[in-house]
C-alpha cells in the first residue's frame, strides 16, 4: 500500500512539472514588421516606445488596421495597434520554444531521478565485512 501511495505522489508531481513547463515561449531576436507578424498567425511580443512589453496571441489586419489579440480574464480581446507606437516586434521562435520545453522536461526528470537515487543510496545498508 505504501508503494502505491508513493507512485501516485510521484506521478502527480511529474504531471504538475510537465504542465508547468509547457508554457515556455522563446521569441526571435530579430525585429519583424507588422505584415510579417500577421503572416505568421502566431504569438508575438511587441515592445512599445516607452519600453512596456505586450504579449499577443496573434496580430490581425482588418481593413488596413492592425489588431492585436490579447488573452484576458474575460477571454480573447482585440486591441487596435498603431505602427508608430511600437519600436520592436518579435515573432515566436517555434524551434527554440520546442527545444526549451523539451530541455525543461528532461532537466526536471533528471533532477527527480537523481533525487530519488540519492535518497535510495542514503537508505541502503552496505555490509562490507566478510
Amino acid at each position: 500500500m505504501k508503494t502505491n501511495h508513493f507512485k501516485s505522489k510521484f506521478t502527480s508531481l511529474l504531471l504538475a512539472i510537465l504542465f508547468l513547463l509547457q508554457s515556455c515561449v522563446a521569441y526571435k531576436s530579430t525585429t519583424s514588421t507588422f505584415d510579417e507578424a500577421v503572416a505568421t498567425n502566431g504569438k508575438v511580443l511587441v515592445i512599445k516606445n516607452d519600453g512596456t512589453k505586450l504579449k499577443l496571441k496573434k496580430i490581425e489586419k482588418i481593413d488596413g488596421v492592425y489588431y492585436g489579440v490579447v488573452k484576458t480574464k474575460k477571454g480573447l480581446e482585440t486591441i487596435p495597434l498603431t505602427e508608430s507606437d511600437y519600436k520592436r516586434i518579435s515573432i515566436k521562435d517555434k524551434t527554440a520554444s520546442t527545444l526549451g520545453n523539451i530541455g525543461y522536461v528532461i532537466g526536471g526528470l533528471a533532477i527527480i531521478v537523481l533525487t530519488i537515487g540519492a535518497i535510495s543510496v542514503q537508505n541502503m545498508e552496505i555490509d562490507l565485512s566478510y
